[in-house]
């Protein structure tokens, strides 16, 4: 009987550009708020006290984003050495087009963590489409888990690494993000497990099962609400 595969994913801190990005739409990433920290050293604590459990993390991934990259600061550090962590570009937020043109239109928010309307359409030159951008991190969600398969992972990246997760492995027809989508807390755990059927019939790929979804209790009440 093979061991299932693990992947919990954790979003990122408040980030800079989360609580000012409608002023400044910056091309590049100004990492956490003070307070994004704070939530980060908040999940790191609680995902240290898992590591004791029967079945620690064997590996954790996250994306290049600065916001991203220092949230993993934060809980390698308190998981200890031994932990093997990995950058994995494929895990970045989506591609929002030419460096310096600010192509998010904040007003109709055609791409970023709320679906766009047109999912197919790249909102400017060079940019992803939100759908592009599904197929991209979900593929590479799925390439993680055939990578280190029988394992348990940790992959810190965005809201949107949530959505991706949901279209990829429910296989969800394009544009179902237009009706439904997962509502993301700063530093919210979901859980997936992926494992082969053991029945005559079941698909060769394998399944996905959701475990949970938003788990953001280490986090003040007044936090766990989904936000920008």
């Amino acid at each position: 009987m093979s061991v299932a595969t693990e992947l919990v994913l954790v979003r990122h801190g408040q980030a800079v550009d989360n609580v000012e990005y409608l002023a400044n739409l910056t091309p590049h990433c100004r990492g956490l708020t003070a307070r994004g920290h704070e939530q980060a050293e908040l999940v790191a604590a609680r995902l240290a006290k898992q590591m004791a459990g029967p079945r620690p993390f064997d590996v954790v991934c996250h994306s290049p984003v600065r916001r991203a990259a220092e949230t993993t600061e934060h809980i390698v550090a308190a998981l200890g050495p031994g932990v093997p962590v990995e950058c994995v570009d494929g895990l970045r937020v989506a591609d929002h087009g030419v460096e310096g043109q600010h192509p998010w239109d904040a007003r109709t928010n055609l791409i970023g963590t709320i679906p766009p309307l047109d999912p197919e359409t790249p909102p400017a030159p060079g940019a992803e489409s939100w759908q592009t951008y599904l197929d991209r991190s979900g593929g590479t969600l799925v390439e993680i888990a055939k990578r280190y398969e029988g394992s348990r992972i940790l992959v810190v990246a965005h809201a949107e690494t949530s959505a991706s997760a949901m279209q990829t492995f429910m296989r969800l027809p394009v544009g179902a993000s237009r009706w439904t989508y997962p509502m993301i807390s700063h530093t919210a755990l979901s859980g997936w497990r992926h494992e082969h059927s053991l029945y005559s019939g079941g698909d060769p790929a394998g399944n996905w099962a959701m475990l949970y979804v938003n788990d953001d209790s280490h986090l003040p009440e007044t936090e766990r609400t989904w936000g920008s």
